[in-house]
Parts: structure tokens; sequence; C-alpha cells
């Protein structure tokens, strides 16, 4: 078994050994009530003198999308796009480049970057299929796009995706730290965004050296639900004629609180607008009063 393990760390072109899985902190991350996003750290240790690429990667989908296109002076759908084999969420970061790191029919085998992910993931068009509750696909089968038109689905998806934020690359923000005995030490700061579903995430952590995976690890982070919004969710999915009910008793309770205060605005003003007229009136009158007393004095003393 001894001599098996050195030659799989020596021969890193058959089979990349494994490190030991990567500490995050926290662990978990919870979205309670007052949830606005995370800072997850992440360390390890690696063999001394390689680079390392952490990746943060979700679960493969299915995702669906309508193409517009232009017919005069309006926009209309023209193509119903299905993506395949997509990674809900993928966030690159690298002690380097990861050109630099790896040769590209490595990058391409474990799925590290962008141009990977298009070469992963199967596009379709002309789609008439639907999900069912559980996920599965039903209906007529989708068409195979021609390769410019699937280079261009390909290119507007990762564009997509990247200016929604669900797919960074961030290369040298992975620190290496040199730790006695010949090991490396490797940390890296996230800032988990608040939206991000809840789920479950995988946490990749790969050593590199000569063009090369030579080891890499695994952990996973699960990120949940809790308090109020977690028993909010429960009860729409478990019991959806409650929540529906609920909820159209808390709208009609806040649109006859709102009708309330509204009534209550409307009458403070035409008071404060009725004494307003009473004041003004009696301006008037105190100065008609006060003028028709100089006249009369005028009158007498004109006698």
């Amino acid at each position: 078994m001894q001599g098996l393990a050195i030659l799989t760390a020596i021969s890193p072109g058959v089979c990349a050994a494994q490190m030991a899985p990567p500490t995050l902190v926290p662990q978990s991350i919870s979205m309670g009530s007052f949830y606005s996003g995370a800072q997850l750290h992440i360390e390890g240790t690696a063999p001394a003198g390689t680079e390392v690429a952490v990746i943060i990667r979700g679960n493969e989908q299915d995702e669906f999308f309508n193409r517009k296109s232009r017919y005069g002076i309006l926009w209309l759908n023209s193509d119903r796009i299905h993506i395949q084999h997509a990674p809900s969420i993928f966030l690159s970061y690298s002690s380097g480049t990861l050109q630099e790191m790896l040769s590209r029919q490595e990058i391409d085998r474990s799925v590290l970057d962008e141009t990977a992910i298009q070469h992963h993931i199967r596009c379709l068009c002309r789609c008439k299929c639907n999900l069912t509750d559980k996920g599965r696909q039903t209906g007529i089968q989708d068409s195979q796009p021609d390769a410019a038109y699937r280079g261009q689905i390909e290119s507007d998806f990762l564009r997509l995706k990247k200016a929604e934020g669900a797919y960074s690359m961030q290369a040298h923000s992975v620190k290496i730290v040199l730790l006695p005995g010949g090991a490396a030490k490797y940390l890296a700061d996230v800032q988990w965004p608040a939206k991000f579903p809840p789920g479950n995430y995988k946490v990749e952590v790969y050593a590199c050296s000569h063009s090369k995976v030579i080891a890499k690890s695994m952990a996973n982070l699960q990120v949940a639900e809790t308090g109020f919004p977690s028993r909010v969710q429960q009860l729409a999915f478990g019991s959806p004629w409650v929540y529906g009910a609920g909820a159209v008793l808390i709208a009609l309770l806040a649109g006859f609180a709102t009708d309330l205060c509204s009534t209550q605005l409307v009458r403070r003003r035409r008071h404060a607008h009725a004494e307003g007229v009473d004041e003004v009136q009696g301006a008037v009158e105190e100065v008609q009063a006060a003028t028709s007393e100089e006249k009369e004095t005028e009158t007498l003393h004109r006698k």
C-alpha cells in the first residue's frame, strides 16, 4: 500500500493523490430572517511547491431561456433554449492564473474554467419539454443547434451567468504560506452572496505542479434556511392550501390596514385644512373690523 501511494504521488498524470479535506469556517451557512450573505474562510495544507485552485461548484441542473429576436420595432420570442449539465454556481479562486498553472487538457478534464464549462454543457434549441415536480423532463425531444448557433448560445449563457454573479473567476486570490516540514498552507476568503439559493455546494481544492493536478480534496458546504424563512418554506411545500389561505388572509389584512391609514390621513388633512380656513376667515374679519373703525374715526374728525 505504501508503494502504491508513492507511485500515485510520483505519477500525477495517472491519478491525483488525495489531500486532507479543506477546513471551512463556518462549516455551514444559515439563512435566517436578517440574512445578508456570509464571509466564508477556506484553508488547508497542500504539497510544497504547488499552486492551488479552489473551486466552489453548485449541482448541475437544467435551465430554460427564451431567446428574443427583433421583428421591426418589436422584440419577440423566437426560440426556447434548453441548457443541460450546467452548474448552478461556479466560483474559481486560484493562487495564480489557471492557464499558467495547468494545461488545457487538465483544465478541461476537471472542468475548472468557463471554457471547460462551455465544452461540458449541452445546448438544445426549439425546446418543447417541461419539468415535473420531480425534475424529470417530459414532452417532445429538443433539437440540436448547428455549430454557429451553439457557439452563440453558449456565449450568451456564460455572459448571463457572469452578469448574475453566479460564475466568477478570481486569479491570485488564494494565499500560499510555507510550513515547516515541506508542506504549504493555502488560505482563501470568499464573500458568499445573499442571492445564492440554499443547497449543498462542493468546495474542491486542486494542488497543481508542472501543468498537472497532483493532489486534490473536497468538502461539502451546506447552505440552509433557518428560523422564519425555513418554516414558511416548509409550510409552502408541505401544506400548500394552508400557505395559500394564509397568504390571501395576510393580503386582505394588509389591504384593510392600508385603507384605514389612508382614510385617517385624508381626514387629518381635511381637518387641518378646515382649521386653516377658519383662521384665515377670522383674520380677514378682524382686518375688516379694524378698517371700519378707522373709517368711522376719520368721519368724526372731518366733522
